[in-house]
């Protein structure tokens, strides 16, 4: 009987300890989204202070793009203002392509476009846009990065591109 009294009253503690803490539930969280509609397509992560990973899977769950970005809410998505350190994306750049997943590199040029320099730079598996507000961003510890772009050419990516 002392068993039964021992756990009735755990039961009613934690009971009323758990009662007491708030819960919100005006916004869907993470685990009820993909039991409504699955894995997503598109995932972002905080990867350094000031940059963000923004990554769209193809259908075999692996990445076909890649966007680094300064980090902003989605309300600000088509706000480009911001930059992000260079020696950030630089480093994020290494761990996200070892040679052995971009291949040979194939082509390599440096446009500017609207005050922006665009350096591109193919591989035979990506392709690398690395939008900087300064031409020498790559080499720079600045922030002068905007954005990259990575591309990867698999036949589950869409070969269509902006």
């Amino acid at each position: 009987m002392r068993f039964v009294i021992v756990i009735a009253t755990t039961s009613l503690f934690l009971g009323c300890l758990l009662s007491a803490v708030p819960v919100e539930v005006s916004a869907p969280g993470a685990q009820g989204l993909r039991q409504l509609y699955g894995e997503p397509s598109i995932e972002q992560f905080q990867v350094r202070s000031g940059v963000t990973l923004n990554v769209q899977y193809g259908p075999d769950r692996f990445a076909c793009q890649i966007l680094l970005a300064p980090r902003r809410l989605l309300a600000e998505v088509e706000n480009s203002s911001g930059t992000m350190p260079s020696g950030s994306v630089s480093a994020v750049l290494q761990q996200l392509l070892p040679p052995a997943t971009t291949g040979k590199q194939t082509d390599s040029s440096t446009d500017q476009v609207e005050g922006i320099t665009l350096l591109e730079t193919n591989f035979e598996n990506v392709s690398v846009r690395r939008f900087c507000a300064s031409p020498s961003c790559a080499s720079s510890n600045e922030n002068q990065d905007v954005r990259t772009l990575l591309v990867f050419k698999r036949d589950a990516c869409p070969k269509e591109v902006p």
